[in-house]
């Protein structure tokens, strides 16, 4: 049960929700370049998945704090779109909190496959550090967020 709740807030916490299920059912196989194309993955970072992330586990705001002429600007300079920056913003304050130091430019420079195994491996660290109960208390939040069943 424990592996399974852990398993959920990987997916539900992850910027690339789409990405992750696909991952979790099709793991070994190859994965077909459309079915992860980056509109479909990063689209899947709602609002509520931001604020929640912010609140609950940054403590500050990392993305809704920025405007939108400095999200376009940063974005530009990454050579990404605008969600996917405001992913690997997160996923930088998550890979900090797991005791890792990588800069955007690395985030953004790495494909979403390679992404997707980054995220996993913080979002598993991350999880060694809190307690039983807050995991699952933060499973369920996500899945809230993230509207799934």
């Amino acid at each position: 049960m424990k592996k399974t709740k852990n398993f959920a807030f990987v997916i539900v916490l992850s910027v690339f929700i789409s990405a992750l299920c696909f991952a979790a059912v099709y793991q070994n196989e190859e994965c077909d370049r459309q079915l992860c194309d980056a509109s479909g993955i990063y689209d899947m970072l709602n609002e509520d998945i931001v604020k929640l992330y912010e609140k609950e586990i940054a403590g500050e705001s990392i993305v809704s704090g920025a405007s939108s002429s400095q999200l376009d600007r940063n974005a530009k300079r990454f050579n990404v779109d605008v969600q996917k920056l405001k992913a690997i913003m997160l996923l930088q304050d998550l890979a900090a909190k797991s005791g890792r130091n990588v800069s955007l430019a690395e985030l953004a420079a790495m494909n979403d496959l390679k992404l997707i195994s980054y995220f996993k491996q913080c979002a598993k660290d991350y999880l060694l550090t809190l307690p039983q109960e807050r995991q699952e208390e933060l499973a369920r939040m996500f899945k809230s967020a993230a509207k799934l069943k």
